[in-house]
């Protein structure tokens, strides 16, 4: 454990309105120590914390330098709720709820220069009066406040003190009194969904009498009580698909079944629970030691009160332990709200007074962009109401959150358009480009408030068109392909353009029901491209995005003839000169190569191309990287350093086709087609002379402007060239060098139940082709002690399919399919690590993650087919010269599996082998020589003309 001090003014205000003196304010020291995983932890997430201690008046802000944690301190009077949203902080004290915003851009800058990467400054102050406000939410309609003092959740308007929007169907006044001590939201969509309370009386006070047994959680939308008998109950949440609430009094976070009302604890730490935040596959858990008995008395935890513990617990939701915490000492005795500020480590906060650290005044000043001499016009986020009229400060707002989203700065863009969209409300294309803006954003929270925006921008406008196309994409997308379906026939009643009945037709699900629901899906999917091409429909994507067809790769046929149609649907541009195919000859004998995808950064796609453009030789190539990404991971950073030339694409198409036109590339190579828009859409442009992809998403780009597939010897079958519209390049190799990952040391996100055999799919959902359910259900036969394990998919609606789907064709045995929520990558090296088998699924398997399960020793079991798509295991296999694990069919696979699962001395001799044989996979320069071998083939260099064969198989 680190142990430090700092030292701050506490003020030790009891929980009452009674304030405290000046003469009352002493210096205490703060002394605090944590456990060595918890900055990791941090660091891992990519984010920082924020506490607020009520009884210390503080909000506290935790980040990581050099991997440790750091610490500011905040005064705010009875400090309370934080609620954290994309732009702004609010904080909640005694009497004023306070407004952040952020500056993230100027971070950087402030003293000492390089020391944030994030910042959020103080800018408005609403005074509500003492109303108790417990917790703080943003939603749609802005910010929610649970009022605990008149007993109800208000939003805030500025006429009013807090406007009462809902109160417990047991409360018959509003009137102030704490009749039922309301305390905790959990929200849904961005509307109060559950409450907490710790009773259910209408007196003023009148909790107090049973707050050891009288504890409630509340559906908000039907009044009804959905739980009951909790300790003091706090902190509602709804996350990985349940309800959480921390039991205070009992010191316990656990999940509620809301069907049932039955509680279920997870976790107990030794203080009172209040304050709960959920970042990736991790709860924080705010404890408390317990102050005056006249309010804590009777509490369970009452009987241990001298071993209980102030600071935040955390806890993998994989496992259920605590495996991480930070324990005040001196100074905090009490934490009352725990919240997640994401995508920075060291933040920068400047509260309302912000006087204790002693920080410099920073400010925020628009530049003045004009020359001396000429008049100058400031560009401001908040035009000023008397100097410009509506229509003025409306066109400067879009214009700035243009120039915002330009320089990829989305949250400002975001800020700016919602100051636009206040002067005008009702303008629905404003609604759309906000949208727009949270989509880029790409996590699930924010794909929800993209909906929000374009059903907003439908209720403004029912016939605009941008918002109905990507209210259908997202329905799609999240497996909700009913109303995605019904989205898309709503936009062709409006517009049947040919690019609406593309994205029309291109709707699929994510997890099928059946083979059966595949055929219908697919056969809808064709008939309705044959009557565009019959039609002669053609979209040219000069200016238009067009869909990936993503999800056709997961059906498990042969793709060609369908992407075909595709190609010949979607047409763009050629931008290069000269022709097709011509290289130049250039003065420094070098070939200029670029490398285009969406995810050079902390992804699959990034891990397999990095350190194949790191080892290219630079005496024959020059490399430029071409992102289509904004993400500043150390990956992104890492590429950026890696390439010669480094560009950041616009998202706009036809700025970005110009942007890598530009390049005057030799040869283009798209990492992926088929997973971004973006790059989908450029790769029916012709921007170099020779344009290739390669097996980042494993599928044929059916595009006429993408000359080449690079793909492997070990990869394809000896009549795969069928499978491409390209002409197929068979490497030597896989064209990969990858880093080994290191298994770091730490608990298995794997707790085994007792005699149990453990085999692990650690592939995404939409992978589950029907076929394999046949395979598992014979594991789970064959193996009365099989334990199936999952990780539940990106989106709920994802594993929630695919549970229906098991619950008829696992009907008994799938009772011990057990999905696991998504985790960072060590702990997922631990799973695989631990697991007694890997299953490489049917149709589509593993890559990445099998490069990852081979390192650390853990057999898979692979099948492979006919198509590229599931014969990269074997194909890791091969060049290991280890191919006991390759199967011949289903039979095979469940009879090897099983064996390995049962038989630990089989499975260890195996595992001993794989550790043996693996190492050629990782950091071979040989793989790059392949590349490097054929890309100089395709040059005309030092006036040498070289034809455009090769022999020796490569083709």
């Amino acid at each position: 454990m680190s142990q430090h001090e700092k030292k701050f003014s506490a003020s030790n205000v009891p929980d009452t309105s009674v304030s405290t003196s000046k003469s009352e304010v002493t210096q205490t020291a703060v002394k605090y120590e944590y456990s060595p995983d918890f900055p990791g932890i941090l660091k891992h997430l990519g984010a920082s914390l924020a506490l607020s201690t009520y009884q210390a008046g503080k909000v506290a802000v935790i980040g990581v330098q050099d991997d440790a944690l750091q610490f500011s301190f905040h005064n705010l009077e009875q400090a309370m709720g934080i609620a954290v949203g994309p732009d702004a902080i609010a904080l909640g004290s005694r009497r004023e709820i306070h407004l952040l915003r952020a500056a993230h851009d100027i971070a950087p800058g402030i003293t000492p220069a390089g020391t944030h990467d994030a910042a959020w400054l103080t800018r408005h102050s609403f005074r509500t009066g003492d109303i108790h406000g417990h917790e703080l939410a943003w939603g749609r309609d802005g910010l929610w406040a649970v009022n605990t003092r008149f007993s109800c959740l208000c939003t805030l308007q500025e006429s009013y003190s807090f406007v009462p929007r809902w109160r417990p169907p047991f409360i018959t006044a509003l009137e102030p009194g704490d009749r039922c001590h309301l305390n905790g939201l959990a929200m849904l969509d961005g509307r109060p969904k559950f409450v907490t309370a710790h009773g259910d009386s209408n007196e003023p006070g009148g909790w107090r009498a049973t707050k050891a047994t009288g504890g409630v959680v509340i559906d908000v939308e039907s009044g009804a009580t959905v739980a009951r008998g909790f300790a003091m109950p706090h902190s509602p949440r709804l996350s990985h698909g349940r309800l959480w609430t921390l039991n205070s009094g009992a010191g316990q976070l656990g999940t509620i079944d809301v069907d049932s009302g039955r509680y279920e604890s997870v976790a107990t730490f030794p203080g009172f629970t209040r304050g709960l935040a959920f970042h990736g596959q991790f709860a924080f858990v705010g404890l408390s030691k317990i102050r005056e008995t006249s309010v804590f008395g009777g509490m369970p935890l009452e009987e241990h009160r001298s071993e209980l513990r102030c600071g935040v617990g955390v806890v993998d939701l994989t496992s259920g332990r605590t495996v991480a915490t930070l324990q005040f000492h001196s100074g905090v005795d009490e934490l009352f709200a725990v919240s997640v500020l994401p995508d920075c480590l060291r933040p920068c906060v400047v509260g309302p007074h912000d006087v204790e650290n002693e920080r410099a005044d920073i400010w925020v000043v628009p530049a003045i962009a004009a020359a001396p001499g000429q008049s100058t016009s400031l560009p401001s986020a908040v035009p000023p109401a008397d100097a410009t009229s509506p229509a003025e400060q409306l066109s400067r707002l879009v214009a700035l959150a243009d120039e915002f989203q330009r320089e990829g700065r989305v949250q400002e863009a975001i800020q700016a358009y919602q100051k636009a969209i206040a002067l005008e409300p009702r303008r629905a294309s404003l609604h759309c480009n906000v949208g727009n803006l949270w989509q880029q954003l790409a996590d699930r929270q924010q794909q929800q408030q993209a909906i929000e925006c374009y059903e907003l921008a439908l209720e403004c406008d029912p016939q605009c068109i941008p918002a109905m196309q990507n209210l259908g994409f997202l329905f799609g997308s999240q497996g909700r392909t009913a109303e995605a379906v019904q989205q898309y026939e709503q936009l062709l009643e409006n517009d049947a353009s040919p690019l609406n009945r593309l994205l029309a037709a291109s709707v699929l699900p994510v997890v099928y029901d059946s083979v059966e629901e595949i055929d219908v899906w697919r056969n809808r999917l064709t008939d309705r491209l044959d009557e565009l091409i019959a039609g002669q429909a053609t979209i040219d994507t000069t200016d238009s995005l067009v869909p990936t067809s993503f999800f056709i790769a997961y059906q498990g046929r042969n793709d060609v003839e369908v992407m075909r149609r595709l190609g010949s649907i979607c047409q763009g541009p050629e931008l290069t000169r000269p022709a097709a195919g011509v290289l130049k000859r250039r003065s420094d004998g070098r070939l200029r190569i670029g490398f285009l995808s969406a995810y050079f950064r902390d992804h699959t796609i990034g891990r397999l191309n990095l350190g194949c453009i790191q080892q290219l030789d630079r005496s024959r190539f020059e490399v430029t990287v071409l992102s289509a990404s904004r993400s500043h991971d150390s990956v992104a950073e890492s590429f950026r350093a890696a390439a010669d030339r480094y560009r950041t694409l616009p998202q706009n198409v036809t700025q970005a086709r110009r942007v890598v036109a530009d390049q005057d590339l030799d040869i283009l190579i798209f990492a992926d087609v088929g997973m971004d828009s973006l790059t989908t859409t450029l790769a029916r442009s012709r921007m170099a002379p020779l344009q290739c992809a390669t097996w980042g998403h494993p599928e044929t780009t059916g595009s006429a402007q993408i000359d080449y597939f690079l793909s492997s010897e070990l990869l394809e079958t000896s009549d795969a060239d069928d499978h491409y519209t390209e002409r197929l390049v068979r490497l030597p190799l896989l064209g990969t060098y990858f880093e080994r990952p290191t298994l770091s040391q730490g608990p298995s996100p794997l707790v085994p139940r007792p005699s149990t055999h453990t085999y692990v799919c650690p592939q995404t959902l939409f992978k589950f082709h029907p076929d394999f359910d046949a395979v598992i259900a014979g594991i789970l036969v064959a193996d009365p002690q099989a334990q199936i394990i999952l990780l539940e998919g990106r989106d709920q609606h994802w594993t929630d399919q695919l549970k229906r789907r098991f619950g008829r064709t696992l009907p008994e045995s799938g009772k011990r399919v057990r999905f696991l929520p998504a985790m960072p990558r060590e702990q997922f090296l631990r799973l695989l690590a631990t697991a007694d088998v890997v299953l490489d699924p049917l149709h589509f398997g593993g890559g990445h993650s099998s490069y990852e399960a081979l390192s650390v020793g853990a057999p898979v079991v692979t099948l492979p087919g006919e198509f590229l798509r599931n014969r990269i295991t074997q194909a890791l296999y091969r060049k290991m010269g280890f191919t006991e694990l390759i199967v011949g069919d289903a039979t095979q696979f469940i009879e090897t599996a099983v064996r390995l699962g049962t038989d630990p001395s089989a499975r260890e001799n195996t595992s001993r082998r794989i550790l043996e044989t693996c190492p050629v996979l990782f950091e071979d320069l040989a793989e790059v020589a392949g590349l490097e071998d054929w890309l100089w083939s395709r040059g005309e260099l030092h006036g040498v003309d070289r034809p455009d064969t090769v022999t020796n198989g490569t083709f």
